[in-house]
């Protein structure tokens, strides 16, 4: 019999259509009369309606956060005086500020709403924020906008990865957020291009052009979030999701619940929070994931600058040479994210993006010649994109719950807005040109997670095989398993 049958014949998935499957390790395995053919097919439905329209909203969130690198050297820091001092930093990490202490609370706006609702409403209010940075006249004004674009940035990315991760099984989930956020990560690199565009609006580029960078940019995010209020779909169990039959989905809510059982759908309350907050496994793949951000953060906003000023390209070639590392970092992050679902496991691959980041680093930082010194952008930016993805499905595979999965996403955002504002920190105006410093820092918390995640992985595996012997139970349920 097969699936869609079976699923007609009962509304209680749960306790019947689990009895069909059965675990083998810490993997899930389904038997073979299942209907693979429809299962395929409603997942490829599912991937065509919320992949794309969120990495599109994503790549402006990238875009409107990083672009300060692209205005940097098109006259914003002669026109708001940002080379004084430390107010280039000041500017930069005031947006991190924000983005720590909302991420969680817009997680839970997000479960009361819909994301169709929510995260539409925030493109559209941050977009009209950065419409207003093209048009400030002072370095604190400019300040406090990326302060509120901060706030409002918050809620997107995370609640980008709780609604992908909510409708696939854990070992499809790496391919979709690989997806999800390299193309966001590559198409925002192309912003270097665009903004060189731009700025040609401007009677003196070199001099005003960074106003329209903000004004256009803006509108587009605008547009883009009113797109989304028409394409983005809500949680699997919502009642107002449109694009899937009746049929499709049981079958969506039968895969879920034979991998995580009747959790999908749990409240969230405090109980929930203060115990995510307990368990150490969150807390580390939070801590890697953060070391990833602060790479991938570097990368993007001061990469520009380092090939202007550092290696000496010229205005233009310093747009232009800026891309090709991030087109590169998209293929090998997607090569990474296949890989990594196929053998179901994530922490060998961790470290060997953490090694392959920090010898990126060391290329930048410590060779004299500027061929291999951009060289060495394209190995640490492939190295810190495919990091950012692999740490952080690694915290989401080890989730059962829905709520704990809202929590634990949150969680995992915050630190990386912890390593956004350590990157900022780091780099610091007077390291120019070369930023020595800010490149070791990084290569610093890259080698930390070299470290934590063979041994997290021991930790793991350990947890399993105690879970195998009876004498553990993991996340509430006698089947399941972490990955490793």
């Amino acid at each position: 019999m097969k699936l869609h049958e079976k699923i007609k014949q009962t509304e209680s998935s749960t306790e019947k259509i689990d009895e069909r499957f059965e675990f083998e390790g810490n993997a899930l395995h389904v038997e073979t009369e299942m209907d693979l053919k429809l299962e395929r097919r409603i997942t490829r439905k599912i991937d065509l309606r919320l992949i794309p329209i969120l990495s599109a909203i994503y790549t402006f969130a990238l875009i409107d956060r990083t672009n300060v690198g692209a205005a940097r050297i098109s006259g914003i820091d002669e026109a708001l005086g940002l080379k004084i001092g430390n107010r280039a930093s000041v500017c930069i990490l005031v947006f991190y500020v924000g983005y720590i202490f909302f991420e969680l609370p817009s997680n839970i706006a997000l479960k009361k709403f819909g994301p169709a609702s929510w995260l539409p409403l925030l493109g559209v209010t941050w977009g009209a924020i950065v419409i207003g940075m093209g048009c400030v006249q002072t370095w604190q004004a400019f300040a406090a906008l990326r302060a509120i674009l901060g706030v409002l940035e918050a809620g997107l990315y995370p609640g980008c990865i709780y609604l992908i991760s909510s409708w696939y099984r854990r070992y499809e989930v790496q391919k979709r957020i690989a997806v999800f956020f390299m193309t966001a990560s590559f198409l925002s690199s192309l912003s270097n291009i665009l903004a060189y565009g731009l700025i040609q609006i401007a009677d003196e580029p070199g001099t005003n052009g960074w106003k329209w960078i903000f004004i256009v940019e803006g509108a587009i995010t605008i547009g883009i979030a009113l797109l989304a209020f028409a394409v983005v779909v809500d949680f699997p169990e919502s009642k107002r999701n449109k694009f899937l039959s009746p049929e499709e989905k049981k079958v969506v809510r039968a895969r879920l619940e034979q991998e995580r059982g009747s959790s999908e759908g749990e409240k969230m309350t405090w109980k929930v929070i203060f115990a995510t907050l307990a368990d150490l496994q969150v807390w580390g793949s939070a801590i890697m994931y953060m070391s990833a951000s602060v790479g991938v953060y570097s990368f993007l906003i001061f990469l520009p600058v380092i090939l202007r000023t550092g290696l000496g390209f010229s205005l233009t070639q310093s747009f232009l040479l800026s891309s090709p590392p991030a087109a590169f970092s998209v293929i090998f992050a997607l090569v990474i994210s296949w890989l990594a679902d196929k053998y179901r496991v994530r922490g060998p691959f961790v470290f060997g993006e953490a090694i392959l980041a920090i010898i990126g680093l060391a290329m930048i930082g410590f060779i004299e010649h500027p061929t291999p010194r951009y060289l060495g952008a394209f190995l640490g930016q492939a190295g810190a994109n495919a990091l950012v993805i692999t740490t952080l499905v690694w915290g989401q595979n080890n989730v059962r719950s829905d709520a704990k999965r809202s929590v634990t996403t949150a969680i995992q955002v915050m630190m990386a807005s912890v390593g956004g504002i350590y990157s900022a920190l780091v780099f610091r105006q007077q390291d120019a040109p070369n930023y020595i410093p800010g490149i070791i820092a990084t290569g610093a918390v890259m080698l930390l997670t070299a470290v934590l995640a063979p041994v997290m992985s021991l930790l793991l595996r350990k947890a399993n095989a105690q879970a195998d012997a009876g004498t553990r139970m993991i996340e509430g349920s006698a089947t399941f398993r972490y990955t490793f």
